[in-house]
């Protein structure tokens, strides 16, 4: 299982631009980033195994309190993969950050199935989404932000309910899909909670769907996971958001006006979300590599974004172990449509 040592040519320039003195991962064996020590019981919990025989040349082992038997990768990325070997070359091409590679264009380099690429870009995305929380020093901006609905792609059976009748059925369009219909035909918008910390680094909270108009304060206190107290709080005079930030104790909350900023007015110097509007203007000129992306995964795209601005290349070993490692990768990629489910009913 261990990669080849011997490189292709896009892996050559690839690791030439970025990962060149990490090149000792292509002699790493995936096996040392699924150590048994970190492996849990999935259905009891329990933390202690004994090795139970091989399957397929892969190792079993056995719980040692309820008796069930399983790989080391369960539920992280590697879970149900067949080609893990190339598990590895794919992060490389995830990474790359002069352009990100369409799930076609990954499907050629790594001769796989497109559909294979895209479920892999999709659980890549589900492991890094929330490796790093957002850092607040002193000073945060807060803003909404606008994307319009979306529905990419091929329609899955997942939004089609089979209809009987005597000998007879067939597929009839869910409540979802219906849903999804009027919101695309309404221009319906994606909301959603920017917040930058003015040191280079922000991340994006889904609020909900709606066709126009403002959120509510209690939209904005469900969504809003950051501590707020003893920071200085930026935002515009928008007043849902003025009514949230009153909700804080020990805030100082700094308000302007959106018109002024147009004007190029600033009452005071630091008084201002020029930092979230430059990062969303590079978003959207970064998402445009995607020809659009569904609002099914619109928020795993945005924390991958949010990586690619602060990423280092002395994360990068750590990080390939975090996909590999993280038990709850496989759980949280098979609730994506579950989550997108509540999320059009907010």
């Amino acid at each position: 299982m261990a990669i080849s040592i011997e490189l292709k040519s896009y892996q050559e320039k690839i690791l030439e631009r970025l990962l060149g003195e990490f090149s000792i991962l292509n002699e790493t064996e995936i096996s040392e980033f699924t150590p048994r020590s970190t492996m849990i019981c999935s259905k009891c919990g329990c933390v202690h195994f004994v090795k139970n025989g091989t399957h397929k040349q892969r190792q079993r082992y056995k719980c040692k309190n309820c008796l069930n038997t399983q790989f080391s990768d369960i539920n992280t990325a590697l879970y149900n993969l067949k080609l893990k070997s190339k598990w590895v070359d794919f992060v490389f091409i995830m990474l790359d950050k002069e352009q990100p590679k369409s799930c076609r264009k990954i499907s050629e380099l790594l001769e796989i199935n497109i559909k294979t690429s895209h479920h892999w870009r999709h659980k890549f995305l589900t492991a890094i989404s929330e490796v790093k929380e957002l850092n607040i020093l002193q000073e945060v901006e807060l803003d909404e932000v606008y994307f319009p609905f979306c529905v990419k792609g091929r329609i899955g059976k997942e939004k089609y309910d089979v209809w009987y009748k005597e000998n007879d059925y067939r597929n009839i369009e869910s409540e979802l899909r219906k849903e999804e219909k009027i919101k695309e035909s309404e221009h319906h918008q994606t909301i959603l909670l920017c917040s930058h910390n003015r040191n280079n680094d922000f991340d994006f909270q889904p609020i909900k769907i709606q066709k126009k108009g403002i959120v509510s304060e209690a939209d904005l206190k469900r969504v809003c996971k950051i501590e707020l107290k003893k920071k200085t709080v930026i935002t515009d005079s928008e007043p849902s958001m003025n009514a949230f930030i009153k909700t804080f104790t020990d805030v100082n909350h700094q308000k302007f006006k959106s018109s002024d900023i147009k004007q190029g007015i600033l009452k005071e110097a630091n008084t201002h979300n020029n930092n979230i509007n430059n990062t969303i203007m590079r978003l959207k000129k970064w998402l445009r590599n995607f020809n659009g992306v569904s609002t099914k995964y619109l928020n795993l795209y945005l924390k991958w974004f949010r990586f690619e601005n602060s990423f280092s290349i002395s994360e990068i070993k750590p990080l390939i172990a975090t996909t590999l490692n993280d038990k709850m990768t496989y759980c949280n990629y098979r609730n994506i449509f579950s989550n997108y489910t509540k999320f059009m009913y907010v």
